[in-house]
């Protein structure tokens, strides 16, 4: 705000010096007008929407017309909207970048502008609902004793490209701050398993075998490729999160060999999400 008003004083002042050297107060009210909209329409082709504000309301104090009082709204409102995103007040920037594209006799530009805006609003919010909802599962999995699959998912999450952007900062800092206070939990958890493991690994139970495709005797390690693509540990978490969110129990007992053949074979039936079944094709 300091440094917007620093400009309109400064913008406001040098206008005004060319009004003074005007010929007369009308040509020089016009020459005002007419510098600050240019210089208004050019910060608004760098996406300088403050500098833009400070010219237009130059203008509209200059000669107040409809197009400098509606350019000086839609600049008004998208600096507006800048601040709510980085607020993470994504339906307030919504409303705001809505009226800066419905503004009569507003500016054209703005309103691309605008409509750019309302898409990147969009995705980040399709981003914040995924990503939320993977902590938020991560969060569930160490509750249920799954420490292991909980951090390979929050690994996911910090893995996400602008993780740590403006947009996210919060949803990184959940992330960041479970994963910090699983990491020893986990550590232990997987060496409980480990023995456990090895104390029953001579015994039989159908319940296990049941739960387990591993057991039925597919232990072919499987190559890491479909369709000429490499399965990555993305991939295989994000399917294993996926059985969860259809309800598979013990998804933990399956290895990775097994999420990755279950991926391969949904991929032959042109699939990109796995199902139970697809481990037993």
């Amino acid at each position: 705000m300091k440094r917007t008003i620093t400009l309109l004083v400064t913008i406001s002042a040098s206008l005004l010096l060319l009004a003074g050297c005007s010929s007369s107060s009308n040509g020089g009210n016009n020459n005002l007008y007419n510098t600050a909209m240019d210089n208004g329409n050019s910060a608004v082709s760098k996406k300088n929407y403050s500098e833009a504000l400070a010219y237009y309301t130059s203008a509209n104090d200059a000669k107040s017309d409809k197009s400098a009082k509606a350019n000086k709204e839609q600049a008004k409102n998208l600096v507006s909207a800048q601040k709510s995103m980085d607020n993470h007040d994504f339906d307030t920037a919504k409303d705001q970048l809505n009226d800066v594209r419905s503004q009569s006799n507003g500016s054209s530009a703005m309103k691309d502008s605008a409509k750019d805006m309302l898409d990147q609003v969009k995705k980040i919010k399709s981003n914040r609902s995924d990503l939320n909802k993977s902590v938020k599962n991560a969060s569930d999995m160490v509750d249920s004793g799954q420490s292991s699959q909980a951090m390979s998912l929050l690994k996911t999450v910090l893995d996400f490209k602008g993780i740590n952007g403006k947009y996210y900062s919060d949803i990184y800092k959940k992330a960041v701050d479970l994963l910090a206070d699983n990491t020893s939990s986990a550590s232990t958890s997987n060496s409980s398993d480990s023995s456990k493991n090895n104390t029953n690994n001579n015994a039989s139970s159908s319940s296990s075998d049941s739960s387990n495709p591993a057991s039925k005797g597919d232990f072919d390690v499987q190559s890491r490729k479909v369709d000429g693509k490499t399965i990555s540990d993305s991939d295989i978490s994000k399917a294993r999160q996926d059985l969860t969110d259809q309800g598979v129990k013990n998804v933990a007992a399956w290895s990775d060999n097994d999420i990755v053949k279950a991926i391969k074979n949904a991929a032959k039936d042109g699939r990109s999400t796995i199902k139970a079944s697809d481990v037993k094709n």
